[in-house]
């Protein structure tokens, strides 16, 4: 199976990038298997790049199959006789088998989640040749357009156009999986770096570019100024940083033209005007309902724009003005333009021409032989406009091979190639960049939305709240995509009903769990309190019984110091004092301890009591010693004990507690 072989061989290609080779050596391995296992009756460049499409499924062009016969030759195993090559020498081993293992590893563990993936969503994949194409459909997006050398934009084997659903479904995919399985979005990853790789197989004059940008400015348009602002979500945004810091590193620098700026403002100015209306600047307003960025949020993003641009190192260059040198035709320009490219905004498409023409007017008709030295370049997200550039840009010299405009994964893939050590997670932000972009509707796919949405409201057969809901709910819009993957002709009443009915049904879903987990949180919670007031419950206990413990001590010492000291003084008065007075006090005292049972009696005064008395008082003060504990615990050190006063130690904790 074509398809099959060809996400394999990306993956192979893949395996080697951590070596630090030439990238065209990554091609070797797979031109020597084709000479050791099925060499042609004739060695030429285009049957060995004929046997590699048969093979591996991947399209090189002859003259990078050229080149790397060149280099088997120079090794000795092939010579070369009128364009013609025989081997004289044995083929050397490679590694291909051990390598297409691992590689199909990597395949059979994302076309198995596809189709799983698939069956819950949209059901259009039926088995495995149908996963294949769809990924197959996906990594043809990741292509370098308009380089020098241009022949194809993509190793994958052309296939019908009609697959945009193929890649909405892969990008949907594979944004679930960044969230749910980082191993098997890594394998993903995988495709992408051997997609990149094989991407500079298609452009052998690669290989003699300069390695930095240092004679370069890169202009970035609106759409890609939109994207580092975070105003169509952080995955974009995190692309286009990387990017640029990559760029920057290799010595490039970054600006962009006045009437950019403007187009910018305004863009941003009329995307919050739309925020709730569902109308206007779909991927502005939509990721500002998703991320809850409100209409004052983004009107203060376009005030503060140029301080914005200058901390993220983009220079605000002025527009340059009409002259007689350096001017383009407009007109043709346009009607190239509006083949490729389908304009909602007149004005963008002025601003468009306007980019172009400034490049023109800033190379000053100078000969460019490649990017990295045609001193200025615009770069864009959009594919088509960046192919309108290059077709016009054949009839003039200054940019017949290093085209005016070139799209910002063209830029990242041939930066990540110049220095892949430097940017390793390029690959992977640049996948979850377009995966991001598989989850919003395109404009004309959601103006019919709007107007069957609109038809169905009017005649009943959708409520004014599901209406609503359809137009500034991001929720029912994200649903519509998964159901319909952005395919106008999957779009019915049937669609838009099923898609509430599965949006209701995930809504009251939602609820239902929102209720259970806070039930639960609510058991969790009184469970907690409740151990918490055991917890001080003892522990005001504890200190309770130590103050307790203490004061009966002292109460008991109490009692006893002064019973020897009345005993003393019976002795002493009556044997060994002198005088009259001290004499009489001593007899006092033997006769207060013999008819202390009558005066107890009478005055209620008993040694417990005075013990009691004693141990009392003594247990406030020690609490009062350990009255910051007890207020951690939030009791009152007096309060606790007023009410115990007269109970023992043990019936503290009902105070206490």
């Amino acid at each position: 199976m074509v398809d099959e072989a060809t996400l394999t061989s990306l993956a192979m290609l893949k395996v080697k990038i951590n070596k630090n080779e030439d990238y065209l050596d990554y091609l070797r391995p797979f031109v020597l298997d084709v000479l050791a296992s099925s060499p042609p009756e004739l060695i030429t460049d285009t049957s060995i790049a004929s046997a590699l499409l048969e093979r591996f499924g991947l399209v090189i062009p002859s003259r990078t199959v050229q080149i790397v016969l060149g280099r088997v030759a120079r090794s000795g195993v092939l010579v070369r006789v009128d364009a013609i090559y025989r081997v004289v020498k044995e083929i050397p081993p490679t590694d291909m088998a051990v390598r297409k293992a691992e590689a199909a590893r990597h395949i059979a563990a994302v076309v198995t989640g596809l189709i799983d993936y698939d069956r819950q969503h949209s059901q259009r994949i039926s088995d495995e040749e149908g996963a294949f194409a769809a990924l197959i459909a996906f990594m043809s997006r990741f292509a370098i357009p308009c380089l020098r050398a241009y022949l194809r934009g993509t190793a994958i084997p052309d296939r019908v156009s009609d697959e945009d659903w193929k890649v909405i479904l892969v990008g949907q995919y594979a944004y679930e999986l960044q969230q749910s399985n980082p191993e098997r979005f890594g394998s993903l990853i995988t495709l992408v770096q051997g997609h990149m790789i094989a991407n500079a197989l298609l452009c052998p004059d690669l290989e003699h570019a300069p390695r930095s940008y240092r004679s370069v400015i890169f202009y970035l348009d609106t759409p890609l100024l939109i994207r580092l602002l975070g105003l169509e979500g952080e995955p974009k945004a995190a692309a286009t940083r990387e990017l640029m810091a990559l760029v920057e590193h290799l010595g490039g620098k970054f600006a962009c033209f006045s009437h950019t700026l403007d187009e910018l403002y305004y863009t941003i100015l009329a995307a919050a005007d739309s925020v709730s209306s569902g109308f206007g600047q779909m991927s502005i307003a939509q990721e500002a309902r998703r991320s809850g960025t409100s209409r004052a949020d983004l009107i203060q993003e376009a005030l503060s724009l140029e301080d914005t641009l200058a901390r993220a190192h983009i220079r605000i260059e002025p527009t340059p003005s009409y002259g007689p040198q350096h001017q383009i035709d407009e007109v043709s320009f346009g009607e190239l333009l509006d083949r490729q490219v389908m304009y909602n905004n007149p004005k963008a498409r002025e601003h468009d021409i306007n980019s172009v023409r400034s490049i023109y007017v800033l190379r000053r008709g100078r000969y460019s032989p490649s990017i990295e030295k045609c001193h200025a370049v615009l770069v864009t997200s959009n594919t088509g406009f960046a192919r309108a550039a290059y077709e016009f840009g054949m009839a003039y010299e200054e940019s017949r091979d290093a085209s005016s405009v070139i799209t910002d994964f063209s830029l990242a893939n041939t930066a990540w190639l110049k220095s892949p050590q430097r940017a390793p997670d390029l690959p992977r932000r640049e996948l979850l960049a377009f995966a991001y972009a598989a989850l919003y509707p395109s404009e004309r796919f959601w103006s019919r939305v709007l107007e069957q949405a609109e038809t169905l409201a009017a005649s009943g057969h959708i409520s004014a709240r599901e209406h609503q809901l359809l137009r500034s709910g991001y929720v029912v819009q994200e649903e519509l995509m998964k159901l319909t993957l952005g395919d106008e002709d999957a779009l019915s009443d049937e669609t838009l009903t099923e898609t509430f009915r599965r949006v209701s049904a995930e809504i009251r879903n939602e609820e239902a769990e929102m209720r259970r987990a806070a039930e639960i949180e609510a058991e969790r919670a009184a469970s907690a309190l409740d151990v918490e007031r055991t917890r001080i419950r003892e522990a005001i206990r504890c200190i309770h019984g130590e103050c307790d413990r203490m004061a009966r001590r002292d109460a008991k010492v109490a009692v006893l110091m002064v019973a020897l000291g009345l005993g003393c003084i019976c002795f002493l008065g009556t044997r060994l004092l002198e005088g009259p007075v001290l004499r009489c006090l001593g007899t006092a005292a033997s006769l207060i301890i013999a008819l202390s049972p009558v005066l107890g009696f009478f005055l209620d005064i008993r040694a417990p009591i005075v013990h009691e008395w004693v141990r009392t008082r003594r247990k406030d003060w020690y609490l009062s010693r350990r009255s910051l504990e007890l207020s951690a615990l939030g009791v009152s050190a007096t309060g606790s004990t007023r009410t115990s006063r007269h109970r023992d130690g043990n019936s503290d904790l009902a105070s206490g507690g």
